[in-house]
């Protein structure tokens, strides 16, 4: 049987990261907005920890970078 774990994390949870694109029309009353969710910011920031050999510390270098890569902010 699976047991399921709950993680007690040290950091509140954020709302999703909102980002809103250009539109070919450069109106932004019509501009599409497309939402992050914070289990997609924190799946790709533990990929890309993980890529860095899984480094000591809080790791929140990774979440911003993720946070980034996803928003293109």
């Amino acid at each position: 049987m699976a047991t399921h774990h709950k993680h007690d994390h040290a950091h509140t949870h954020r709302p999703p990261v909102t980002l809103t694109h250009p539109t070919s029309s450069g109106n932004p009353l019509i501009t599409p907005k497309v939402t992050v969710s914070e289990d997609a910011i924190r799946a790709r920031a533990y990929q890309l920890w993980e890529s860095a050999g899984r480094p000591g510390g809080d790791g929140v270098a990774y979440w911003f970078e993720a946070e980034r890569e996803l928003t293109g902010r």
